[in-house]
């Protein structure tokens, strides 16, 4: 499907019913999707969900070990190769907006939802898990998590395609809220030193 960007210019991804990952550009590769996991010892007719096979990429981003529900649908954190990958609960179209700072992913649940991230006090933002993701490439790759994932965004088949994230190399602070719309935002800004 390639890579997307709207209308103004934000990169965004759908996903087809199920959560949507947001994966670090160098751990991409390893994503799996509904594939078994490499090597796994695999029982005829096996398919992702089922009991007694393995548990494949896609089971991990339905049930994330660390998340918090929301009105909207939640956040969550996986491991991808020793990096942790943003997963967002909730089928919807989800964009990036970028700003000064870094920027913020936006969720509405609903057309005509204020998708302002300053629609959000300030003590309503909060950390979910994972507070800093470290970023060598400065890319995140944003796409439906059923899909395998590739170093090259327009080598992963996603049907609503991927958005690509450009943060930059570095250490981002990554907090969440949602507002009283129940629109879910994800806000990335540099990490500085304590």
């Amino acid at each position: 499907m390639g890579t997307n960007i709207d209308e103004h210019g934000r990169p965004w991804t759908c996903s087809g019913g199920g959560p949507i990952i947001v994966v670090p550009a160098e751990a991409a590769e390893h994503w799996r999707g509904t594939l078994p996991p490499l090597g796994a010892e695999v029982p005829e007719g096996w398919t992702w969900g089922a009991a007694g096979g393995p548990e494949c990429d896609y089971d991990r981003a339905c049930d994330p070990p660390v998340s918090e529900v929301s009105p909207f649908g939640g956040f969550g954190w996986v491991d991808v190769q020793g990096h942790p990958a943003l997963i967002l609960d909730g089928e919807g179209t989800t964009w990036f907006e970028a700003d000064s700072e870094g920027g913020v992913l936006v969720r509405p649940s609903f057309d005509g939802a204020d998708e302002d991230p300053g629609s959000v006090p300030a003590r309503d933002w909060r950390v979910v898990g994972v507070d800093v993701v470290s970023l060598a490439d400065g890319r995140l790759f944003m796409f439906d998590s059923a899909f395998d994932g590739a170093a090259d965004p327009e080598q992963i088949r996603a049907d609503e395609g991927v958005g690509v994230i450009k943060l930059g190399a570095g250490c981002w602070r990554v907090e969440v809220a949602t507002n009283a719309d129940e629109v879910d935002f994800v806000r990335f800004c540099p990490a500085r030193d304590e």
